[in-house]
C-alpha cells in the first residue's frame, strides 16, 4: 500500500480554506457597509439581495452542470437547479417591473417541472432521499433554510418585537406590519 494515497492534498486544503474565508468575509460583508448612501439608497439591504441573487445563481448552476455527471440521479439534480431557479424568482423584487404579469405565474411552471421530475422518477427520488439524510451535511442544509425561511421570519417580524419587549419597541425594530 502506498503512502502517497493517503497523503493530505495540501494544495487542496489550502483552497478549500480560502474558499471558505472568502464565503465568511462576503456573508458578512453587508453588516460593514452604511446603513444608506447620499442618495438615499438601503446600501446594506441592497448588498444582501444582490448576495442571495448572486449564491442562488451559483448554486442552480453548479447543480444544472452537476446533473450532467449524476447519472441516475440527473433528474434529481434538475429539479434541485429548478428548486433554486424558484428561489431566485421569489428573492428578486425588481422582477415585476421587467414582466408584463406577476412573477409568480412564472413559479407555477418552474415549480410543475419540480414536480414532475420527482413524480416521474419515484426510484431515485426516494434513494437520493436516503442517501442524503444519512450524509453529515443534511442537518447543516436543513438548519439553513430553517434560519432562512422560518426563524428569520418569526424574529424579523415587529410582532415578535412587541411582545417579547412588552410594548417597548426601539424605533430601529423591524418596521413589518402591526400585529392584529
Amino acid at each position: 500500500m502506498s503512502l502517497e494515497k493517503d497523503r493530505p492534498n495540501w494544495l487542496g486544503t489550502l483552497a478549500s480554506s480560502a474558499l471558505v474565508g472568502l464565503g465568511s468575509v462576503l456573508v458578512l460583508f453587508p453588516a460593514w457597509l452604511p446603513r444608506a448612501s447620499a442618495s438615499g439608497l438601503d446600501l446594506e439591504n441592497s448588498a444582501v439581495e444582490l448576495l442571495q441573487l448572486a449564491l442562488l445563481l451559483v448554486s442552480m448552476a453548479i447543480l444544472l452542470a452537476a446533473a450532467a455527471h449524476a447519472g441516475r440521479f440527473r433528474p434529481i439534480y434538475q429539479a434541485l437547479g429548478l428548486g433554486c431557479l424558484a428561489a431566485t424568482i421569489g428573492e428578486v423584487p425588481w422582477l415585476d417591473d421587467f414582466l408584463p404579469f406577476d412573477k409568480d405565474w412564472l413559479l407555477v411552471p418552474t415549480l410543475g417541472a419540480i414536480g414532475y421530475l420527482f413524480i416521474k422518477n419515484p426510484r431515485e427520488t426516494l434513494r437520493f432521499i436516503g442517501l442524503s439524510a444519512r450524509h453529515p451535511a443534511s442537518g447543516f442544509i436543513a438548519a439553513a433554510l430553517i434560519l432562512i425561511y422560518v426563524f428569520a421570519n418569526f424574529i424579523g417580524s415587529r410582532a415578535f418585537w412587541e411582545a417579547s419587549l412588552e410594548g417597548e419597541v426601539p424605533p430601529v425594530s423591524p418596521k413589518s406590519a402591526p400585529p392584529t
